[in-house]
């Protein structure tokens, strides 16, 4: 690792150059732990909305696993939960540590 003016967070020279031009910093403990928590938290709170408007829109509980219902239904509530929870934890953990690479 490279170790200069800027402090020993600083990522390697030879690190990917963002696109607008600026080296990525490495993230800190606490940018880890605060990116960790929020996205828990983000998830609690998907998974609340999304039940919620599944209960305001079909006039029913969500689909249990147990429960004899068609597979459609089955199969549209895990992808909505799915999408939602993982798009919310991702925007969480991005805002609070942002990404430090480029393209996957």
């Amino acid at each position: 690792m490279a170790k200069d003016k800027l402090g020993k967070n600083k990522a390697k020279k030879d690190a990917d150059i963002q696109p607008d031009g600026s080296v990525p910093l490495k993230p800190t403990l606490a940018q880890s732990l605060g990116a960790i928590i929020a996205g828990v938290l983000a998830v609690k709170v998907a998974t609340y909305l999304v039940t919620t408007l599944w209960r305001l829109v079909t006039r029913e509980d969500p689909p249990q696993i147990d429960m004899d219902i068609s597979p459609g239904k089955k199969a549209a509530w895990i992808a909505l939960v799915g999408a939602a929870s993982g798009a919310a934890r991702q925007m969480a953990r991005d805002k609070i540590k942002p990404p430090t690479g480029g393209a996957a």
